[in-house]
């Protein structure tokens, strides 16, 4: 059957996800679906099947196994965080401060799929990353993507909590994208998110918990004129902010294209 006439016979509340589904059993971008139109499927029964997961309420990004970052795809499995658009205002301010030419060590506190670092070591070619993860799904997931975008030689990928696997060493700049739904919000998020892992989304019982814990220990892992990038929860710029300025850094907080707090950047300057 042709591309056109399947997503005739979807509800119209899933063609969105139908269409993610047939771009990736046809191996192209949603955005060109539409050239494929006139396309006949070979394997229609995967794509009933895919979109019948999707309908027991599978999130997309888990029924094809795959989701985009900064326009690169990534592997994706149950359990870990999905990259998210905001995801990607952290990544676009990390590059405004790294120098192209320059070589620099930067580390990164809970990878998940590895999206940050990978996508920042792809459009730096002299940077080197470390990820850590605590989830060893997560840092296999991290692993394999790296090597799906070559980047494997560049990139450490280590297990543990926080900077636990790293003592003793110093970065050029420190990113992560922690946990910062309050423990209170667990109930109320749809199903379909909650399937990405309380371990992925959150953050403790103020939410905000592991901006503490990153605080407090970032001075022992921070170069001189290094910094920190952080994405944060809609509300949390000012309680981020200030944990950063008690210890003497510049701190300067991005909202997204809502106007939500959305990313913070804490400058050292010694």
């Amino acid at each position: 059957m042709k591309v056109k006439e399947l997503l005739k016979r979807v509800p119209s509340e899933y063609k969105r996800d139908a269409e993610i589904i047939l771009a990736h059993l046809l191996g192209i971008s949603p955005s060109n679906l539409p050239l494929y139109y006139d396309e006949e499927l070979k394997d229609e029964e995967s794509f009933w099947r895919l979109l019948r997961e999707r309908m027991e309420g599978k999130p997309v990004a888990y029924v094809i196994g795959e989701w985009e970052c900064m326009g690169r795809t990534f592997k994706v499995e149950e359990g870990v965080l999905v990259p998210r658009p905001e995801t990607e205002i952290l990544i676009e301010e990390t590059l405004k401060l790294i120098p192209k030419d320059e070589q620099i060590e930067g580390l990164e506190l809970g990878s998940g799929t590895g999206c940050i670092a990978i996508n920042l070591l792809l459009e730096r070619p002299k940077l080197k990353m470390v990820a850590i993860d605590i989830d060893p799904k997560a840092v296999r997931l991290t692993k394999e993507n790296a090597k799906l975008h070559k980047v494997e030689d560049r990139l450490e990928v280590l297990i543990g909590d926080l900077f636990e696997p790293v003592k003793g060493r110093k970065f050029g700049f420190i990113v992560s994208n922690p946990p910062y739904i309050p423990e209170h919000l667990w109930e109320e998020l749809p199903q379909e998110v909650k399937r990405e892992g309380k371990r992925a989304l959150i953050g403790g019982k103020k939410g905000y918990e592991f901006y503490e814990r990153i605080a407090k220990e970032v001075p022992e892992f921070l170069k001189e004129k290094g910094f920190v990038a952080l994405e944060i929860g809609h509300d949390q710029g000012n309680v981020v902010k200030k944990l950063f300025e008690n210890l003497g850094f510049k701190v300067e907080v991005i909202k997204d294209f809502s106007g939500y707090d959305r990313v913070v950047i804490a400058r050292r300057w010694s």
